[in-house]
């Protein structure tokens, strides 16, 4: 697998792009109210040590483009939410490739990865089955009340299939 991307921690000096990334209308149409406000705490808990979660830069050499979250579910599996910030990047087919890159470099030893989009948010969806995640749980959100899906990844899945793409290259 060609890398492409890199990612690193969000930096305490990176606050205000998180904020000013988060309050355009694309994300804002899916981060809002209580999840919102739980991303908000947990980025200043996380520049304090104290955090739930871990956020996440993706850079395309030097120019920052995406937002990732991710947190410890348990000893097998963790959670991930994520946006495509930059407006030049958005509809460029570089969302799964990305994920799958942070998934790998990231997180290789993990059995388990969760996602929970809304389910109204078809883009976010297909760009999650084409990673391999596949839906195994509908439920309606504490912290926005409307339909959600549980997507879960094997990692061993993406990890097979990342090396048999490689082999055909």
């Amino acid at each position: 697998m060609k890398i492409r991307f890199t990612f690193k921690p969000v930096q305490q000096s990176q606050r205000q792009l998180i904020h000013k990334w988060i309050a355009q209308d694309h994300i804002k149409e899916w981060l809002h109210g209580d999840g919102l406000s739980n991303t908000m705490e947990g980025l200043d808990k996380f520049f304090e040590g104290a955090s739930w979660g871990e956020h996440w830069i993706a850079y395309d050499n030097d120019t920052p483009f995406a937002y990732l979250l991710t947190s410890q579910m348990d000893e097998d599996a963790i959670t991930l939410d994520l946006f495509i910030c930059d407006l030049n990047y958005l509809g460029k087919g570089i969302a799964a490739p990305m994920i799958r890159e942070f998934l790998i470099s990231r997180f290789p030893n993990v059995k388990r990865v969760l996602i929970d989009p809304e389910a109204t948010n078809k883009r976010a969806i297909h760009v999650y089955q084409k990673v391999g995640f596949k839906i195994i749980n509908e439920f309606i959100a504490s912290w926005h009340p409307v339909l959600h899906y549980q997507m879960e990844l094997y990692m061993k899945d993406l990890l097979e299939r990342c090396e048999s793409e490689s082999k055909r290259e």
